[in-house]
């Protein structure tokens, strides 16, 4: 068993490939000629790897080359090795070419997510080799990522480049915010223009800014308010809805909890203005990856989705 397990692993690939040649054709010449080898040379091969393995994987009894149940068992079993290798070759073939090993992209906590699943799928699609990650970040955190050279390309990064050096950004669009309290929260019974006097009274639902490097910024809070930070943006909406807090929520998450009831919007003195939001990466950079991003990204298909 030992010496047995030892032969499996010393198959070579071309060894392997004239197995499952000969098991698809049925015939150790036809194989020998799809392989530009003579029938002797197959034969030899595969005789070799029987007598390594202990056991045969083909009846020779009759005239087609018909697979031992072992063979049968073998075939089936080892056919990831092929396609495996196959597609090694391919992917090594496209790093050798320039394509990067890895991408990352890192995605603004506030953006809508819904083409966020085609975008990945469409890139993994395109460059198999490369190894794709999405990360959510938040606030000013996007350009800290970009900056930090840990993401490779952002979506969502929000206002004005804190500094454009080095910095390539093509905007998106506007996130337009929704003041919002739980329906039975005491803010819900004013129908006035709500001061800062009256919210500071109350505590404000924040998911915290990811920057390690740059200042952070809040979503919204006031002098002297308490902050309860969430860990994303549902865990906020979930904390708003349950009256733990108030806040703001952009309106293309919270539209339907507003049309189903389930928190209420208010208008406050000095109201949230939209954010504007930018596609962000570095500039001079040679990657046929990030160069194929901005193309499908920069489609006008493609630049509304993040915002509506």
């Amino acid at each position: 068993m030992f010496n047995n397990a030892i032969a499996f692993m010393s198959f070579s690939r071309d060894a392997l490939t004239t197995l499952h040649v000969i098991a698809k054709s049925g015939s150790f010449a036809v194989a020998a000629e799809r392989l530009n080898r003579v029938p002797s040379a197959v034969s030899y091969t595969v005789k070799k790897l029987e007598e390594e393995l202990g056991f045969p994987l083909f009846d020779r009894s009759g005239r087609q080359a018909k697979l031992t149940a072992a063979g049968q068992y073998f075939i089936e079993q080892s056919q990831w090795m092929v396609d495996s290798y196959e597609e090694l070759v391919r992917n090594t073939a496209m790093i050798s070419a320039g394509t990067d090993v890895s991408f990352s992209v890192a995605i603004n906590n506030i953006i809508n997510r819904e083409g966020l699943v085609d975008f990945v799928g469409q890139l993994d699609k395109q460059f198999p080799a490369t190894q794709v990650s999405v990360k959510t970040e938040v606030y000013n955190g996007c350009w800290d990522t970009l900056y930090d050279r840990r993401a490779d390309l952002v979506i969502g990064a929000p206002h004005a480049a804190p500094k454009m050096e080095g910095i390539v950004c093509q905007s998106i669009g506007n996130i337009d915010w929704d003041f919002v309290v739980a329906r039975q929260h005491p803010l819900a019974w004013h129908t006035e223009v709500l001061t800062a006097e009256v919210l500071r009274a109350y505590p404000a639902i924040v998911v915290k800014d990811t920057s390690l490097h740059i200042s952070p910024q809040d979503t919204w809070s006031l002098v002297g308010q308490k902050i309860i930070y969430a860990p994303e943006l549902t865990t906020a909406i979930n904390m708003i809805e349950s009256g733990l807090g108030i806040g703001y929520v952009p309106h293309h998450r919270i539209r339907q909890w507003l049309d189903e009831g389930r928190v209420l919007k208010k208008a406050i003195v000095e109201h949230k203005q939209p954010t504007q939001l930018f596609y962000a990466w570095h500039a001079n950079r040679e990657s046929p990856v990030l160069q194929w991003c901005i193309h499908y990204l920069t489609r006008p298909e493609n630049r509304v989705r993040w915002c509506s």
